[in-house]
């Protein structure tokens, strides 16, 4: 038993060396002009949390830097749940300071279905009279490709109850479906995020516009 709870320790030890690492790494290398207009408009401040580990930390984009800090912030953007291989593999993704497009899409295909669900979360997006100032229909599937335009991740929205369910995987018969490029899904993330942080009528008006021209490049709909 001794030697067991050794062991323990010694493995939870190693674990969060590496994600310490994990982290400096990470914070080297988002500091490239590059990689700071890559995420900026897409958040302020992101809480990570890793399964399986009690780490957590938070990512601060400062208009023209990221920094990490350990622990949640109490008014951090989004949630994100990540496994500590997603944290690595971003790391090995963008590790010459440069995004290249099959880079972009790795990124966002591990950011994908967890920070969508987290967006839509935001009790501003469950109000009902939004949904429909937009038009957003309440069956969704959603597409995000490869830079070869395959398909990558997919996953189904559905508006029910006042609430938003982000499900991985397709699911029902969708009014709209969407295939969405890397670059789409990051405008798409902007725009989302500039409305919910201003939160008036005329700055929802104005996505509302913005996205029923934008959804006409990468969605069909369904009768």
């Amino acid at each position: 038993m001794k030697h067991l709870i050794i062991s323990c320790v010694i493995i939870s030890n190693l674990l969060a060396q590496e994600l310490e690492s994990a982290m400096a790494a990470w914070n080297n290398i988002l500091q490239t002009p590059e990689i700071v207009e890559y995420f900026h408009g897409v958040f302020d401040k992101l809480g990570i949390t890793v399964e399986g580990m009690d780490d957590k930390f938070t990512v601060h984009h400062q208009g023209d830097k990221i920094t990490f800090s350990k622990g949640i912030d109490d008014d951090i953007d989004f949630l994100v749940p990540l496994k500590k291989q997603n944290i690595l593999n971003m790391i090995s993704h963008s590790k010459d300071g440069n995004i290249s497009p099959e880079e972009s899409w790795r990124i966002l295909s591990v950011l994908f279905t967890p920070l969508t669900y987290e967006t839509l979360k935001v009790p501003t997006l469950a109000v009902n009279w939004r949904r429909k100032l937009a038009g957003v229909e309440d069956l969704i599937h959603i597409y995000l490709l490869t830079p070869a335009g395959g398909e990558a991740n997919k996953h189904t929205l559905i508006y029910v109850k006042n609430q938003w369910l982000v499900i991985e995987g397709l699911y029902g018969n969708p009014r709209r479906t969407y295939r969405m490029t890397p670059g789409q899904s990051l405008e798409y993330q902007r725009r989302t995020f500039t409305a919910i942080k201003k939160d008036s009528f005329w700055e929802w008006w104005r996505f509302a516009t913005w996205y029923k021209e934008w959804r006409k490049t990468c969605s069909v709909t369904h009768t």
